[in-house]
C-alpha cells in the first residue's frame, strides 16, 4: 500500500510538472515552494485561460510530509490587484482536495470554499501580509473524511523583480470519518520563494 500511495504522489507531480510544457507563453505563471522541517508544499499557478476561462488565478498543488501524506490541490481564486489606492485586497475560490493519509490508512476526497484577505505595502521592495482560509464542509467531503480545514498566514516580500520570499504559518486539519481530527502539518510554521516567468 505505501509503494502504491507513494507511486501515486510521484504519478501526480510528473502529470503537474508536464502540463508546465503546455503553458502558453503569454500567461503569467509561477511556481512556488513552501518548506519546513517535516512537510513540503510546490504549487504553480497561471491564469485561469488554460480551462478556456480567463480573469482567475488556477492553482496546481502538491502537499507531503514525514508522515507520509500526499496530498494534491487544484484551485480556482478570483481576485483584485493591488494598488496604491487599494492596498487592501479580497479574494475569493474554490480548492479540491485529493489525496491518503498513511496511518490511519484513509483517502482524501473534499471540494472547498475559501477566500484571502491580503494588504500590500508598497516600495522598492514591495511586502505584504495576507491569510488565506478553505473549508470543507461534510457535504462536499468524501472518501474517509467529514471536513477540511485549510488556513494560512504569512508575511512576503519581493527579494528580487520577479521572486518573493515568504515566512507563514499554516494549519491544515481534516475530520475522519471516525469524528477524529488528523494534523496534516505539524510543523506549521514554512518558509519559501514564488518566482515568476
Amino acid at each position: 500500500m505505501m509503494k502504491t500511495r507513494v507511486s501515486g504522489a510521484f504519478g501526480a507531480t510528473a502529470l503537474l510538472l508536464s502540463s508546465l510544457a503546455f503553458m502558453q507563453p503569454a500567461a503569467a505563471n509561477d511556481f512556488e515552494a513552501a518548506l519546513s522541517e517535516e512537510t513540503a508544499q510546490f504549487t504553480f499557478r497561471s491564469d485561469s485561460s488554460l480551462i478556456g476561462w480567463g480573469g482567475s488565478e488556477l492553482g496546481f498543488g502538491l502537499y507531503y510530509n514525514n508522515a507520509d501524506d500526499y496530498v494534491g490541490q487544484l484551485s480556482l481564486m478570483q481576485r483584485r490587484q493591488p494598488s496604491q489606492q487599494t492596498p487592501l485586497t479580497l479574494g475569493v475560490g474554490v480548492r479540491m482536495y485529493a489525496g491518503s493519509i498513511d496511518t490511519p490508512a484513509k483517502d482524501i476526497f473534499a471540494v472547498a470554499i475559501g477566500g484571502e484577505v491580503r494588504y500590500t505595502i508598497p516600495g522598492t521592495m514591495p511586502m505584504a501580509v495576507y491569510l488565506t482560509a478553505h473549508y470543507a464542509p461534510k457535504i462536499t467531503s468524501f472518501a474517509d473524511i467529514d471536513e477540511v480545514f485549510d488556513t494560512n498566514v504569512g508575511f512576503q516580500i519581493e527579494v528580487l523583480p520577479q521572486t518573493t520570499a515568504f515566512i507563514g504559518y499554516r494549519s491544515f486539519d481534516v475530520q475522519l470519518d471516525t469524528n477524529q481530527d488528523y494534523d496534516m502539518d505539524d510543523d506549521r510554521l514554512h518558509i519559501g520563494i514564488r518566482m515568476q516567468f
